[in-house]
């Protein structure tokens, strides 16, 4: 593979994840229930971090990913532990309208 096209890739991937990390919690979100349940246990995350992963988890399971596409992308691209992304995904399923 060229470094022209791996370039291009990267940038591509780059603009995805900025893209996710702008999105706003859904309409019927209820940020404060996500929040409440996660915060307490993963201090090391701040809330905006938190509430990245949680946007970024709606929108893969939005587009019809399974949850695990979901907690490999916020290890992936945010460097959150598999287990504490399991948490996180699942919050977000439950509080945040995915």
């Amino acid at each position: 593979m060229n470094r022209s096209v791996m370039t291009r890739t990267g940038l591509c991937g780059v603009t995805a994840v900025a893209a996710l990390l702008t999105l706003a919690p859904p309409a019927g979100a209820d940020t404060a229930a996500f929040l409440d349940g996660l915060e307490p246990v993963y201090t090391s995350l701040s809330r905006e971090q938190l509430l990245n992963a949680g946007s970024i988890s709606c929108a893969i399971l939005d587009s019809g990913q399974p949850a695990p596409v979901a907690v490999q992308t916020l290890y992936r691209e945010m460097g959150i532990a598999l287990a504490t992304g399991n948490d996180i995904v699942a919050a977000a399923a439950l509080h945040l309208g995915c």
